[in-house]
Formats: C-alpha cells, sequence, structure tokens
C-alpha cells in the first residue's frame, strides 16, 4: 500500500505545481558496512564474527540488521557466550535477539533463564525509547519464540517490567502495559 500512495503523493504534488521535497541524503557509511556485511548473509564464515560485531552498534538500524544476520548464520555455540557478555546497549539488544533468534529448539529452555537474568541488566532506564521497545520485544521474543518458560522467569519479568521505575516514554508506556497482560497469561513449564 506504501507503494502506492507514494507515486500518488508525488503526483499530487506535482499536479498542483509544488516542488517535492528534497531526497534523504544518502549515508554512505550505512550503505558501505551493509554491503560490507550482506556478504556474511546466510553463509558460515570464520571471519564474520569479528567483521560484523562492531555493528551491532550502530546508530543505523538497517546495519544492525544486517550484522545480526550475519552472526546468526554462524555456528551458534562460537557466539552464544560473547552475545551473553556484551555490553553496549544496542550491541546487546541485538546480540539478545540473535540468540532468541538462531537457539536451537533443544537448548530454549536452557537459554531463556540467561536471557531474562541480561535483559534486567540492560539499563533500561537510560536508554532511549527504539531501546526501551527493543528490550519490551525481547521480552515478549523470550515467550513466545523460546517458552514456555519457568515460573521464576515469568516472576522476574514481570517484576521488572509491572513495576518500571521513570523515565519510560509515552510509546513504551503503552508497550509495558500490553507486554505485562501477555505475561500474566503465559504459561509455564
Amino acid at each position: 500500500m506504501v507503494h502506492v500512495l507514494v507515486p500518488l503523493c508525488i503526483a499530487a504534488v506535482l499536479a498542483f505545481g509544488a516542488t517535492p521535497p528534497p531526497k534523504a541524503p544518502v549515508n554512505e557509511a550505512a550503505k558501505a558496512a551493509r554491503e560490507k556485511l550482506a556478504v556474511f548473509q546466510g553463509r558460515v564464515d570464520a571471519r564474520a564474527l569479528d567483521i560484523a560485531w562492531p555493528y551491532l552498534d550502530s546508530t543505523d538500524c538497517a546495519v544492525r540488521e544486517v550484522a545480526r544476520q550475519a552472526i546468526e548464520a554462524q555456528p551458534f555455540e562460537n557466539w552464544k557466550q560473547r552475545a551473553l557478555e556484551e555490553k553496549k546497549p544496542w550491541a546487546s539488544l541485538e546480540a539478545l535477539r540473535a540468540l532468541i533468534e538462531a537457539c536451537p529448539q533443544p537448548q530454549a529452555a536452557a537459554l531463556s533463564p540467561h536471557l531474562c537474568e541480561q535483559i534486567t541488566t540492560l539499563g533500561i532506564e537510560q536508554m532511549n525509547e527504539p531501546q526501551q521497545l527493543a528490550a519490551l520485544q525481547l521480552t515478549r521474543s523470550i515467550f513466545a519464540r523460546l517458552g514456555p518458560v519457568s515460573a521464576d522467569e515469568r516472576t522476574q519479568m514481570l517484576d521488572l517490567w509491572a513495576h518500571f521505575p521513570e523515565p519510560l516514554t509515552g510509546r513504551a508506556k503503552a508497550e509495558v502495559v500490553r507486554l505485562v497482560a501477555f505475561l500474566e497469561k503465559t504459561p509455564t513449564r
């Protein structure tokens, strides 16, 4: 639907004689990073972890996405511990997401307590809104993709989010309400 609207908007602007808004400048550094990381998509390469890992903390979400996908393509055991030890905000969020996405199902029950623990140590109260929203989504993903989790893990996440101190942003506040309702209904093992 967006593709239909864009040409219509441009046609409307041109029909009324106005000039279309200027295109956003291309971030050449981000573009180069995405191209550099794209070679690792879907293939195992010993260099991928060292090259892609620093990009997990990029300010550009597309670069983080490509870096995470490059890491996920590598053998899980080669980067699992590194992901759990990551401390930079975006890098930690992306590394934890990679763990959730790539976790072999037989390891899910063993990994979920570590993920819940990491989420409690992220420093969410100092994060900006996109980071807070990513942390909320990570929490939901643990339960949706790796669950069912233990009653202790559910309690830990409920304690974190239901009693979260300010400052949460407007959208994050609304997402917390939805997440808490989701967690309260989620079955445990």
